[in-house]
C-alpha cells in the first residue's frame, strides 16, 4: 500500500511527465498543418510510449483542432486535417471517480471508496462559438 505523500509525490510526477511530453510533440513538429488528428494522437501515443515506457490510456484519447476544439468530451467527431491557422490542443490521462458537476453534491474534501485522499484535477474547457474555436487547460488544483 502506497502513502498518501507517495500518491502525490507520483501525481506530481504524471503531470511533470505531461508537461515533458507535450514539450517533446512541440519539439517534434507533431502537430501541424495537413496532418490528421487521429494520425497526430496516434503518434504522440508511441512518443508516450519510448519516453515513459507508457502504453496504458484510462481514457479516450483526444486531440481537436479548428472548429472540433469546440466539442466537448463525450463526442466523436470524424478525423480532421489540421489547417495552418487552426489552434489544436490534445488530452489524455487517467479518469478518477471523483466529477464536480452540475448536481454533484459529492464533498471535495473526502475519501475515495479505498479511504485514499481525494485529489482534484482542474480541466477547463473555454470556447468561442462566434469565431468557432476553443482551448483547454488541466492542471493539479490541491497539489504542487
Amino acid at each position: 500500500m502506497r502513502t498518501e505523500d507517495e500518491r502525490a509525490r507520483r501525481l506530481l510526477a504524471a503531470q511533470a511527465s505531461a508537461v515533458a511530453l507535450f514539450d517533446e510533440v512541440v519539439a517534434r513538429g507533431i502537430i501541424a498543418p495537413g496532418r490528421g488528428e487521429q494520425a497526430v494522437s496516434d503518434q504522440i501515443r508511441d512518443l508516450a510510449n519510448e519516453m515513459f515506457g507508457k502504453t496504458r490510456h484510462w481514457h479516450k484519447r483526444i486531440v481537436r483542432s479548428g472548429p472540433h476544439t469546440l466539442f466537448p468530451y463525450r463526442e466523436n467527431p470524424p478525423d480532421r486535417v489540421i489547417e495552418a491557422d487552426d489552434i489544436v490542443f490534445a488530452d489524455f490521462g487517467p479518469v478518477f471517480e471523483s466529477y464536480i458537476a452540475p448536481g454533484n453534491t459529492t464533498v471535495m474534501r473526502r475519501r475515495d471508496k479505498a479511504g485514499r485522499v481525494c485529489h482534484w484535477i482542474l480541466e477547463i474547457h473555454l470556447t468561442d462559438t462566434a469565431c468557432r474555436f476553443g482551448g483547454f487547460y488541466e492542471q493539479l488544483l490541491d497539489l504542487g
